[in-house]
Order: C-alpha cells, then sequence, then structure tokens
C-alpha cells in the first residue's frame, strides 16, 4: 500500500526527491516495527539522509551514484556492489564497483541490462549455486559470492541503469528490503533524470550564450568579407572541431565557392569548387536543407570522397545555412582525428550557428543592397549641376549636394542647420522666414527666377513638397538652376535680332550710297586720265577720289560689322582688323578729344581667325575705353600695340587708355555676363562676356590690369597659326599668264545692264578705247530683247533691278544660252544679304562690290575670259 502511494507520488508530483527519500525513510520505520529481527534502523536512515542532502546540494552525478552504492551496502550488510549507468544522447556508460575485484568488474560491464526483458524487480535474486555454469556464476563463486541479485533503475518505463548487490552470504533480503531497494532506486532514477535535465539545461544555456556571442561577433560588421572570416573562426571555436570552413552558392546557383576557411596552411579554400550538378554530401545538405553529419568521410562519402578526401578532412558536419526564400551555403565543420564522434548536441549546434550564419550574411547583403542604393543616390544627388537642398516644414535644410555647397564656397556639412531665407533670398532683401514655405496640402510646384549675387547670378528656382511613408508632408525640395547662360543666350539673341535689324537697314541704305559712289569713283578716275588737265584740277579729282574711297571704306566697315554671318577662321591680319575697327569709330574720337597711338608690328605673321569676332572684340574695348576717358576728363589717348612674345606662339594685342582705371572689387567681375557700372540704357554688361568667349573659342586669353587713376590696359592674346599659309601664298602666287588685256577683249561683244543710266554712262567711257563692242540695257527684260538678236562674249549686270532682277536674268542665261552662263559679272552694292552670299557662292559667279575701281572691273573681265578662252 505505502509503495503505491510512493509510486504515484513519483509518477504525478513535480519530481522531490527529499519527498520520495522522507517516504522511503517511513517504510524502514514501519519495516522495523513489524519485523522481529533487529534492524540498524538508523544507519539505513542516516544513509537516507546523506544522499538526500547530496542531491539537495545538486552535487554532480557521479558523486551521487558513488556515495548511494556505498552506502546501500552498508546500510544492507552487502559484500560487494555494482552500479551502471547507461549512456544517453551518445555519452558513454558509467559505472561504479565496490567489494568486486577486476575480474568480476569486467564480467560486469560486459552484461547487458537488455537481456532482461521482464521489469519486475529485482530482475533476478537468490543463490549462485542455482544458476548453474554460466561465466557471471563462475566469477562469484570464486570470489566466495553466494548471493547476487539485480535491480532496475528506471524512470517510468525507461531504463536508466541497474544496480547489482553481491553477499558472501545466501540468506536472502527480506521482503521489506527489497521494497526498500526497489523504490531506492526509483529515486535515483528521479536523481539520474534531474541531474541529466539540469545537465541539458546547464548545457543548452551555455550554447545558448554562445549562439548569442556568436551572433554578436559576426553581427558586429556589414562587411561581408569580414562576416565569412567571423564565421568560420567562431564555428571552428563552438563545435569543437579542427577547421571550420564556409561554402557559398555562386551567382549563377551552379557552384558551392569555397568563401572563407580556418585552414591557411598550404590551402586556399577560394579555389574549391562543389559543383551542384554532381552528388555529394554537401550538395545533399544543401538541396534537402538538413545538417549531415560524417564521421568517416572516405568510407561514407560514396559519391566525392576524392574532393573531401584530399581536403583532409576524415569526419565533418555539413550544415546548410538557411533564408526565408532559399539555401544559401554549407557550413562545413571538419575533422582530421579518426576518433572524433559528432554527438546529437553537436549537429544541433552546428546548425544553430550555421542559421545564425545565414541571417548575418542575408543581413550583410542587404545592407551591401541598400548602401549601394543610397551610395547611388548620393552620388547622383552630390552630381547634379543644379543646387539642391532638402528642407523640413519650417524651412531648415536637412541635406544639401555639392553643387549648392561649391556656389556658397563652403562643404555640405555646414550648409545643413541654415533655413532657405538665408540661402535664396534676393540681395537687398529683409525676408526673416522663408518664403516657399508650403501649406500641409499643398502640392503645387513653385517656380521663380531669384538673382543671387551671392551665388553667382541669375537662378530659377523651383520648391516641391516631399512626404514620409504616411504621405504626410515632410517638407520641400529646392532646385537652383543656374540660367546665367541662358540670358546671355537671350540677350545674344535680341542682339543678334538688333543686328540683323540693322543689317536689313544698312543694307538698303549701302545700295543707295554705293550706286552714286560707284559713279563718283568712276568718273573721278576717268577724269584723271585726261591729259588735257592741268595739274591743279588733276590734284583736286585727286582728292574727290580718295574722299569718296573714304566713304567706300566707311560703308564696307557698316557692312562688315552689321553682317549676320556664321563663324569663318581664315588667315587673318590681326593689324589690319585693328585699322579698320579705328577707322570705323575715327570720327567719333577725333570729335571726342581721343587721340589715337599706334606701336603695331608689321612683322608679326597673320594667323587663323574669325576677322568679324576679333573687330567686334576690339570695338567692344575701344568704345568702353571711350566712355570711360570721356566721363573721367572729357578727353584721352589711346594706345594700340601689337607684338609676339617671346616664343613666338601667340600675337600680344594691348590697348591701353588713360581713364580712371577699375576698381579693384570689379576686375575679377568685368568678363561675368550682365555685369555692368554703366547707367540703365547706356550697357547691358555683354560686351566684355562676349568677348571673352569669343578669345577663349580662338583658343586665346583675354585679361585687364588696372589701377585707380592710371588707366586701364586690355591684353588678347591670340595663338598664332600658320597652317593655310602656304595654301593662301599659292593662291596669291598663281601665275597670271596669258594675253593682255586688249587682245582679250579684240572684237568681243559686252552687255552692260544696269538700272543707273550714269553706270551705263561709266561703263561705255571705260571700254569706249578699247576693241570691243559695248552694248547697254536699263532693266532686265531689255537685256533679255538684245540677247534674242545677238550672241554676246560677255554680261556686266546689276543683281537688284525693278522689272527683272539680275538673279532671273541669270536663269534665263542659264536655260537659254548656258555658255554664256559662266561669262557673268554681278555688280551689286548689296554684300550683306545673306541670300545674295548665297546666290554668288552657290552658283559660282563673280562679282564687283559697288563702289570699285577701274582697275578691279578689268581685272575680273581678264579672269572670266582667260578662264574660258
Amino acid at each position: 500500500m505505502l509503495m503505491t502511494f510512493l509510486s504515484t507520488v513519483i509518477t504525478d508530483s513535480v519530481p522531490n526527491v527529499e519527498l520520495a527519500f522522507m517516504l522511503v525513510a517511513c517504510i524502514v520505520g514501519l519495516a522495523t516495527t513489524v519485523t522481529p529481527r533487529k534492524r540498524n534502523k538508523s544507519l539505513e536512515t542516516k544513509s537516507i539522509k546523506k544522499i538526500s542532502s547530496m542531491i539537495n546540494r545538486s552535487l554532480d552525478l557521479k558523486t551521487i551514484l558513488s556515495v548511494a552504492l556505498e552506502e546501500i551496502i552498508g546500510s544492507l550488510r552487502m559484500d560487494a556492489g555494482f552500479f551502471c549507468l547507461h549512456p544517453s544522447n551518445g555519452t558513454s556508460p558509467v559505472t561504479f564497483s565496490r567489494g568486486f575485484t577486476r575480474k568480476t568488474t569486467a564480467v560486469l560491464e560486459e552484461i547487458r541490462d537488455e537481456d532482461f526483458v521482464s521489469h519486475t524487480l529485482p530482475y533476478i535474486s537468490g543463490e549462485i549455486s542455482q544458476w548453474g555454469d554460466s561465466t557471471l556464476a563462475e566469477t562469484l563463486r570464486q570470489e566466495g559470492m553466494r548471493f547476487f541479485a539485480i535491480y532496475p533503475v528506471l524512470s517510468g518505463n525507461k531504463v536508466l541503469g541497474s544496480l547489482k548487490l553481491a553477499s558472501r552470504s545466501a540468506n536472502s533480503l527480506s521482503a521489506t528490503h527489497e521494497e526498500f531497494i526497489s523504490a531506492f532506486c526509483e529515486i535515483l532514477g528521479i536523481a539520474i533524470v534531474n541531474t541529466q535535465l539540469r545537465e541539458q539545461s546547464s548545457k543548452l544555456s551555455e550554447d545558448l550564450v554562445a549562439l548569442q556571442e556568436v551572433n554578436k561577433i559576426i553581427s558586429q560588421s556589414f562587411d561581408l568579407e569580414d562576416i565569412i572570416r567571423r564565421i568560420v573562426v567562431e564555428g571552428k571555436r563552438l563545435a569543437k572541431t579542427s577547421q571550420c570552413h564556409l561554402f557559398l552558392l555562386d551567382n549563377a546557383g551552379q557552384n558551392l565557392i569555397g568563401s572563407a576557411s580556418t585552414q591557411t596552411e598550404n590551402f586556399d579554400i577560394r579555389k574549391v569548387g562543389i559543383k551542384l550538378s554532381e552528388a555529394s554530401t554537401p550538395v545533399t545538405a544543401l538541396l534537402e536543407k538538413r545538417a549531415i553529419a560524417l564521421e568517416d568521410i572516405s568510407r561514407e562519402e560514396q559519391a566525392n570522397s576524392e574532393l573531401l578526401g584530399s581536403l583532409g578532412w576524415h569526419a565533418a558536419v555539413f550544415a546548410p545555412l538557411l533564408t526565408k526564400q532559399q539555401a544559401i551555403g554549407v557550413l562545413v565543420c571538419s575533422d582530421d582525428s579518426s576518433e572524433r564522434k559528432f554527438t546529437h548536441e553537436e549537429i544541433l549546434r552546428a546548425e544553430a550557428l550555421a542559421h545564425q550564419a545565414a541571417i548575418a550574411l542575408e543581413s550583410a547583403r542587404l545592407f551591401q543592397v541598400v548602401s549601394r542604393s543610397q551610395k547611388e543616390w548620393e552620388t547622383t544627388f552630390d552630381a547634379m549641376q543644379d543646387c539642391v537642398s532638402v528642407h523640413d516644414t519650417s524651412g531648415k535644410v536637412i541635406r544639401a549636394n555639392v553643387a549648392l555647397a561649391r556656389r556658397l564656397n563652403t562643404i555640405p556639412q555646414k550648409i545643413i542647420g541654415r533655413y532657405c531665407s538665408e540661402l535664396y533670398s534676393e540681395e537687398g532683401s529683409d525676408h526673416a522666414e522663408c518664403r516657399h514655405t508650403l501649406p500641409p496640402e499643398s502640392d503645387a510646384l513653385i517656380v521663380e527666377e531669384v538673382n543671387l549675387p551671392k551665388m553667382g547670378g541669375a537662378f530659377q528656382l523651383s520648391v516641391s513638397p516631399w512626404y514620409d511613408k504616411n504621405n504626410r508632408l515632410a517638407g520641400s525640395i529646392h532646385v537652383a538652376k543656374d540660367i546665367n547662360n541662358e540670358k546671355l543666350l537671350q540677350q545674344q539673341l535680341i542682339q543678334s535680332e538688333k543686328l540683323s535689324a540693322i543689317g536689313e537697314l544698312i543694307s538698303g541704305i549701302a545700295h543707295e550710297l554705293n550706286n552714286p559712289l560707284t559713279g563718283v569713283m568712276g568718273y573721278s578716275q576717268l577724269l584723271q586720265l585726261r591729259e588735257d588737265l592741268d595739274s591743279r584740277a588733276k590734284e583736286n579729282l585727286h582728292k574727290i577720289n580718295n574722299l569718296a574711297l573714304r566713304c567706300q571704306k566707311i560703308v564696307q566697315n557698316l557692312l562688315s560689322f552689321a553682317r549676320k554671318q556664321k563663324p569663318e577662321r581664315t588667315l587673318t591680319d590681326v593689324n589690319d582688323i585693328l585699322e579698320k575697327t579705328v577707322e570705323l569709330r575715327s570720327y567719333e574720337f577725333q570729335v571726342n578729344n581721343i587721340e589715337i597711338r599706334r606701336d603695331l608690328n608689321r612683322r608679326i605673321p597673320r594667323t587663323i581667325a574669325d576677322a568679324h569676332q576679333l573687330q567686334q572684340v576690339f570695338l567692344n574695348i575701344l568704345t568702353n575705353a571711350e566712355q570711360a576717358m570721356l566721363e573721367s576728363s572729357g578727353k584721352g589717348i589711346l594706345t594700340i600695340r601689337t607684338r609676339t612674345d617671346d616664343p613666338e606662339s601667340h600675337i600680344i594685342i594691348e590697348i591701353k587708355d588713360d581713364g580712371p582705371g577699375i576698381p579693384e572689387s570689379h576686375l575679377n567681375r568685368i568678363f561675368d555676363p550682365f555685369f555692368t557700372t554703366k547707367e540703365v540704357g547706356k550697357g547691358t554688361g555683354l560686351g566684355l562676356s562676349l568677348s571673352y568667349g569669343m578669345i577663349k573659342e580662338h583658343g586665346g586669353n583675354i585679361y585687364v590690369q588696372s589701377r585707380l587713376n592710371e588707366g586701364s590696359t586690355f591684353f588678347v592674346e591670340l595663338p598664332i597659326i600658320t597652317s593655310l599659309q602656304d595654301e593662301a601664298d599659292a593662291s596669291r602666287e598663281a601665275p597670271e599668264q596669258g594675253l593682255k588685256f586688249e587682245k582679250l577683249v579684240k572684237q568681243k561683244h559686252l552687255l552692260v545692264v544696269d538700272d543707273e543710266k550714269y553706270i551705263l554712262d561709266f561703263f561705255v567711257e571705260v571700254f569706249q578705247s578699247f576693241p570691243l563692242f559695248i552694248d547697254t540695257a536699263n532693266n532686265g527684260q531689255a537685256a533679255l530683247e538684245k540677247m534674242e538678236n545677238l550672241q554676246y562674249d560677255l554680261v556686266i549686270t546689276d543683281y537688284r533691278m525693278p522689272q527683272m532682277s539680275g538673279k532671273e536674268l541669270f536663269n534665263w542665261i542659264k536655260e537659254h544660252r548656258p555658255k554664256l552662263a559662266n561669262r557673268i559679272v554681278f555688280v551689286t552694292g548689296d554684300t550683306v544679304s545673306n541670300e545674295t552670299r548665297s546666290f554668288f557662292e552657290e552658283n559660282h559667279c563673280r562679282f564687283l562690290a559697288k563702289p570699285f575701281k577701274i582697275e578691279e572691273v578689268k581685272e575680273v573681265i581678264q579672269q572670266i575670259l582667260e578662264a574660258n578662252a
């Protein structure tokens, strides 16, 4: 009845070893009451208390079992005892022997408790003389033992071990002692289970701490190389193996590639590759997503034993690295010892480490992706040429790009914390708050043009909202785009349109001026050829001709300056361009008391340049100097000098005035677009800026030296480029051979077409002394009528005429008199028009620009007749 109660307590209650031993003590006490034989109950009670105390003090299991064996032998007056604790979770069996010889102990160690199929208590008990001739019985008899019993140590129905008792006395144990021993064994079973659970709990706790420590170590870095190195180092330490290796899937998912290893001597894991297409234990572990332990690789690895064996591994645990999506690699904890056996806990530990490693690697990869995306975003953000700043709802800067920092001569970090009113307020503005703060519900884009001198001029400022992940307004993004070049181009366009309009006006005026100038110059030249005039009359005619030439140059310069044309670089004489530019302003210089002093080196070489652009540059500098001297003193001296530098690689032009000079604060800005110190309406601030761009396009340089009250000197440096020199010289040196002019025109028929009668008369006067026939027509239609009746050898026609223009006449000749089309000379006072110049160039037409000299007329006629001889 008591045993039933004890069994119920043991089975149904939380195992309490002390309570169980108290119950055993009760059994012993009752037994001494009902048993007539005398018992040493104090000894038994003392033994139980001693064991109970040891268990409560949580001593180690081996100590408890050893003392328990001694106490039960002493309490029951046995001569010998043997205790065997069966192996658990890969551990070896634990045995304790007291009173037996080594030989008997060895025999007892060979006894398998599993051979006793019954769990009745005891397994066997009784006098040895009745056992027959077994090895155990014979061994016990040799020691003089007469009584032997085996008792199982149970935990429920599970046999944990056995207790074996022997005595040299033949007397068997009483039923009370049998019950005491059985109860004692059950209590030992509880103690064993509790101790094993405590040890397992301690091991699990240690493993948990170790894994936490490993996780902490490998998670300290997001550098993949550093993480994989830490994984193998900690894997070797935690798994307690000789080496640890990490294999990761390649990008194609076709191979396991060695990534890190603690085995470094004469070994490079990165050269080891395992194909997924070939069967092997690492591949199986990866594909089946489970850990596999091999204790003899050479024997157990069937498919790839040669590869794994060549790595020096005898035993190994292959644990897959698993993420939520897939397996990404295999962790291999290898050992080179042939005695290594992996316990279940060690395999679980390797699996746990592989899991932690997979998490760390996946986190590091995600971190790299995020970092790469962030870096790309930051690179893009800082690569933007526009100035960009991100603001919170109060207008405070929380991020700024390099372009904005560069504009403010600082670094982005020093802009953070400043308000938009500090960055984007116009000069002279007293805005204390950001004018671009957006209301919470606003989706509007603010765009305005602002002048920001501290950032370098005019900007188009765009302000747009940005939102957080909850779609709430988080602030604004400011983008400031430099529009100085756009405004410059706009002003250039306006200037170009103005010049185009001026050009059209000048073209018409020039045509009207050139016609009478042609008559003045032509008749003055004809009169000078007369021999009946006295010297005074010839001198006056010479003056008239010179004045007409002066008018011609003025008109030509106006046409050249106003002409709208594509940049065209040819071999150019810089001195000649300077002379023409000064001549263009000569009247203004004279009336404004500006003295021009020239120091031109006539030996400087010609260079390839755009003469029109250089004339614009020189005119801008001369005009600015003139205005500065007039405002300062009402007169001045302007010195123009040309020279070459020492290596003769550049032509240097110096234009010096004796004006008021330029303040030092303005010297660095005079070439900036729209910078001007003049009053509104007196300058756009574009002249020197355009000049700077033109000289830079030529590969040259332009700069200024100036001091207050000491005048200013502008320097223009142009590279000397003469690659077209030979070609130009060859064209100038082309042989002018052929018949004399009189022989060329002899008996030729010449038709002159012009709507101005005095020009027709001029041509008649010129050619009446030559042996040719000359006809005239006052318009194109009259010319057609004459050509219907007569074949002409040469036609000289005005380009612009009423009724039928020279162009229309040319087209008729080209169609009806094709051979005559190459013998036409146009006369025009309009060389500024793009249409006129394009027509001449496309049809390879020769022309005379009004006004012209008699020699020029004869020269062009001779060229045509020689070419068509």
